[in-house]
Parts: structure tokens; C-alpha cells; sequence
């Protein structure tokens, strides 16, 4: 099927479509058509500073330096809280519980010195050396330290659900000072990998605080990460009501978190108390909650009233970073494990919009989107398996790379538009090999990299584009036309996203008439790549007919 393009497309001033007129029965979504402009648009950051990936720790320095290169910005799973409790207390693994043998001696709270172990973490990883690589390379890390700790809440049979909320042993998960174990913990963690050094060193960390194990060198300040998010998708109960955070347990562990509680715990507890200047993810929400972001922060205010009289903040916003997870599911949710769709046939687009203009109009605070992307599997194999054409090539176990990065780059493309200061797709590397039958595994293949290091299409196209657009903004964005275009600039240079917001082999054309001088007019066509993107080089004198199909393309004009 064919889409008539009628008007034009302009370059100068601030309207960039004109007389975007369609057969309306084309149509792919009953949504309103989206237009974003300088004066409506709430995204301020370049696209490369804007760009993430979630990542594992890794243990192989030349794929930190290669394979991570694909975005500045990391988000790190495989550093849970509790694989720096000691893994020699645990038995054994049933799902995701585990068995602890409580005969060792494990520190537990306040002697937690087992508790905090960062040079020998789970399987003897040192994970200074990590971070350090990591740094190193040009990346900036964000720990995700989600799951309990080994010596909280261990019932008699010493089985723990190290997915629960890691209140200290008959606590109340809804009063902030029962959280302490935890609170200590974090401090630990800020006061070695954030900026604060120790007094000898012209900072403000006591030796005496740290909590480390014969083998471990005191030290503090290494400076490696720039965020810490304390948790994940705690607002479900995954297993059991131990999992799930309301509003008022939330608030009450972030109020730990942030600075153990107001500091009323003491010194060596909380984030803040270590590093002031340390980030805090809020530990990211299943779906796009501004209801939920917003009754904990209020739930927090709440509690921390009286804040000022503690010399603390009532909601630290220069250091907090308000969060949202997101897949394009068809009903805006992934709560039903809907099929995922295309998601300009979805609520993705306008959602996003919607929560980051709410958010922004009551907090300051940076605004991220820290997980959403595809499966290389088709949709039904997977709840977030990517929506296929009869021309998308596929594999022996119905993956198809090229669909995979023809969806990826219009989804990360509409969250940059819809103005979330950070988004981080999921996953950088394969969790799972695949196999035989291990492709059927949720999200086993939802990575750029294979499980062998092996590159995918998308992360070439993802990683171009973070290097092409370093620097440019956006300017304009219209979605749903069927055709979706965004304008980006970068000081006289101008880039032009284009492409079908559809999923039935749909093109166009679109005329590009030039109405300033540019030197060069380069066409890149992000499905072809052989060893790099070679750009169509376009006569900047002539009216130009782009054609427009449902892998996006990328127009660089330069003066």
C-alpha cells in the first residue's frame, strides 16, 4: 500500500511541515497526530547524552572498551545488593529465593562487614576494577542495587526472597527508621565508588565508618558512578506482598535511602550522608505511573516535614531522578503481558509526552525512561517481540535482527521526542544463548550483542546514530502522520529523521526543496550496512525526492 505525501517540507523557520495533508483511513492509530515544537517541546539534551543502555558487569576489558561504546550511559544490573553479602552463606538457589546457611558467621547488621565486600563480590568479581574500565572507556555508570540483603528479614527456615523489600528484622516497612540495615549498606556503596574522599584525603568520610573484610583496602572517593538506583520495579509484588511497595513503603525506603532518614539514624547511613552530590534513581515503576512517581513524593514530603530542622530537603530534587519503564505494549500497559505492536500503534508516544509535562510541572528533577526496547523474536514467541513484515528477514529460530533495529530506532527516536531526559534500552547484550529452544525464553534475545559477542544490526544503527548526532538538539517532531519526521540542529547543520509509522511495507516520497545554500545534502539509508553507513551524497542545488520507508533515514544537511 502507498501513502500520498501532499505539500512539503521546509527547512528555515519554525513550521517544517506544510499542507500535510492524508487519506485519513490510513490511519494506524486513533490517537490524535502529535506535533512538537520549540515552544512545546520538553526536550532540552542532545540526542547522544539523551541515548542508554542497560548493561551487565563484564568481566572482559576489550568488550567494556568495544561492545559498551554503543551509548555514554550505562545502567548496571548483576550489581544487586546482595551479591556484597557474602555468597558463601548461601546453599542454595530455588528460583528466586535462596537458602542461607545462617551456621557461618555472616556480620549481620550492625557488624555487617560481609555486608559490604566490593572486591569480592559474587563469584570473586572485583568490581572496582569494573567501574574503573568502565570509566576509563567514556562511560558513565548507574548501579541498579535492587534485591535484599543475605542477613535481612531471614525467616527460621533461612529461605530468602531476595526480591523483598529490605526492611531490618521485625521492622515496619512503612516507618522509614526500620530500614537501617539497608540505609548502612548504601552509604557503604556511595562512600567508595562516589566523589566524597576520605579526611585524610581532604574529604569528609571516617575511616572508622567503613565496614570492609580483612581482604578489602580502605578506600573512598574513587568517583565511578554518577547514579545509584536503589532498587527496581518495587511497585509490584512479584511473588508475594513482600515485593510490593506502596506509596507509603516506597516513600518510607526512598526517606532511608536518600540520607537515613534526615540523618535521624546516624552517622554511615544513607546516600546523601556519603556523597551530596551523588544521583538517586527513584527505583523504576513497571509502566509510566506519574500517579504512583507522584503519591510517593507526596508520601515523602509527608514523612520528611520537618527536614529543614535537620539541615536536610524535604525532597532533595537537584538530587533525585524520577523514572519510568515502558515497552509498547498495545493497551499502554505490560501488566497483562499484552502483545507488543509498533509503537505508533500505541499509547507509548502520547503516555511519555503526558508524564514527563506532569512531572516537569511540579519537579525539577531529570526525567528518565530507564528501560523499554524489543525482542529479536517475533511477537508471539515474546510479550516484547518485534512486529515483523513479510520482507523482514529472518533466522532458524524466527528472530529478525533487521525488524529488531528498524523498531528500536523509531522507538527510541519517539521517546527522544516525547522529552525524557534519558532513555536506556533494553538490553545491551543477549541474557540468554540462543539455542535451540533458550529463544522462547522472555527477553533471552532482547539485546543488541549476541550472548558471543556477536553484533546485531541494531547495535550498528544505534551506535551511528550516537555518534552522527552528537551535539544536535531537537527542533521539531510530528508523529502519526503515517509519515513521522523530527528536525534536529546542531549550531547551521540540520538532521531530518524520516520514516513510516507503519508496518505494512508502506513508503513515500517527501520533496526536500532546499531554501538556504548547504554545501552537502547526505542521505543515509540506516537498514543497509556493510562495514559502515555510507552516505548518498544528494545535489544541493535540485529540489530532492526522498523516499521515505518504514526503517527510518537520516538527512544531514551541512552548510
Amino acid at each position: 500500500m502507498k501513502f500520498k505525501y501532499i505539500g512539503t517540507l521546509l527547512l528555515a523557520g519554525s513550521t517544517v511541515l506544510l499542507g500535510l495533508n492524508f487519506d485519513k483511513s490510513h490511519q494506524t492509530t486513533k490517537d490524535e497526530e502529535i506535533i512538537i515544537n520549540n515552544s512545546t517541546s520538553s526536550q532540552k539534551n542532545a540526542f547522544d547524552t539523551f541515548l542508554g543502555i542497560n548493561s551487565v558487569r563484564e568481566q572482559d576489558i576489550a568488550k567494556i572498551k568495544d561492545q559498551y561504546q554503543v551509548a555514554r550511559y550505562h545502567r548496571l544490573f548483576g550489581m544487586d545488593s546482595h551479591v556484597f553479602t557474602g555468597e558463601e552463606i548461601v546453599k542454595e538457589w530455588k528460583g528466586k529465593s535462596c537458602l542461607v546457611d545462617r551456621s557461618i558467621p555472616h556480620d549481620a547488621y550492625p557488624n555487617d562487614k560481609i555486608g559490604f565486600n566490593p572486591a569480592k563480590g559474587a563469584g570473586g568479581f572485583n568490581f572496582d576494577e569494573f567501574l574503573q574500565t568502565m570509566k576509563a572507556s567514556g562511560l558513565q555508570s548507574i548501579p541498579v542495587l535492587a534485591r535484599n540483603l543475605l542477613y535481612t528479614n531471614v525467616p527460621k527456615d533461612s529461605m530468602i526472597n531476595v526480591w523483598q523489600i529490605p526492611w531490618d528484622e521485625g521492622g515496619n516497612p512503612e516507618n522509614p527508621m526500620d530500614y537501617k540495615a539497608y540505609a548502612s549498606f548504601l552509604y557503604q556503596f556511595t562512600a567508595r565508588y562516589g566523589k566524597n574522599k576520605l579526611i585524610s584525603e581532604g574529604g569528609t568520610i571516617d575511616p572508622k565508618l567503613l565496614k570492609l573484610a580483612s581482604n578489602n583496602e580502605i578506600k573512598a572517593g574513587l568517583d565511578l558512578v554518577f547514579a545509584i538506583e536503589p532498587g527496581n520495579e518495587m511497585d509490584k509484588d512479584w511473588f508475594s506482598e513482600r515485593e510490593r511497595a506502596t506509596p507509603k513503603i516506597m516513600a518510607a525506603f526512598l526517606s532511608a535511602a536518600i540520607d537515613g532518614h534526615m540523618g535521624k539514624m546516624g552517622e554511615g547511613h544513607g546516600i546523601l550522608m556519603a556523597d551530596p552530590t551523588m544521583q538517586i534513581a527513584f527505583p523504576s515503576p513497571i509502566d509510566i505511573k506519574s500517579d504512583y512517581v507522584l503519591s510517593v513524593l507526596e508520601e515523602l514530603k509527608i514523612l520528611r516535614y520537618d527536614a529543614k530542622k535537620h539541615g536536610k530537603k524535604v525532597v532533595p530534587e537537584e538530587n533525585l531522578i524520577l523514572t519510568a519503564h515502558a515497552y509498547p505494549f498495545k493497551n499502554g500497559s505490560q501488566s497483562g503481558a499484552e502483545a507488543s505492536d509498533i509503537v505508533e500503534n500505541t499509547e507509548m508516544i502520547s503516555r511519555s509526552k503526558d508524564f514527563v509535562e506532569v512531572l516537569r510541572s511540579k519537579y525539577s528533577s531529570p526525567i528518565y525512561l530507564t528501560e523499554t526496547g524489543y525482542d529479536k523474536v517475533v511477537g508471539d514467541v515474546s510479550p516484547i517481540g518485534t512486529p515483523t513484515t513479510n520482507i523482514d528477514s529472518m533466522d532458524s529460530h524466527e528472530i529478525s535482527t533487521f525488524a529488531q533495529a528498524k523498531h528500536i530506532t523509531r522507538l527510541l527516536m519517539s521517546m527522544y521526542g516525547a522529552g525524557y531526559d534519558k532513555t536506556f534500552l533494553f538490553t545491551l547484550k543477549d541474557p540468554v544463548a540462543i539455542e535451540a529452544w533458550g529463544f522462547r525464553r522472555k527477553f533471552s534475545t532482547s539485546g543488541l550483542i549476541r550472548k558471543n559477542g556477536d553484533k546485531d544490526l541494531a547495535w550498528y544503527v544505534v551506535n551511528f546514530l550516537g555518534n552522527k548526532l552528537t551535539g544536535y538538539k531537537l527542533e521539531y517532531a510530528y508523529f502519526k502522520g503515517p509519515l513521522s519526521v523530527m528536525k534536529l540542529n546542531s549550531g547551521d547543520k540540520v538532521a531530518f529523521m524520516y520514516w513510516m509509522g507503519t508496518n505494512n511495507n508502506s513508503t513515500t516520497k517527501v520533496n526536500l526543496p532546499l531554501k538556504r545554500n548547504y554545501s552537502s545534502v547526505s542521505e543515509f539509508v540506516l537498514e543497509h550496512f556493510d562495514n559502515e553507513f555510507k552516505p548518498n551524497c544528494l545535489d544541493p542545488n535540485k529540489s530532492i525526492n526522498i523516499k521515505v520507508t518504514e526503517f527510518p533515514r537520516l538527512i544531514i544537511l551541512e552548510p
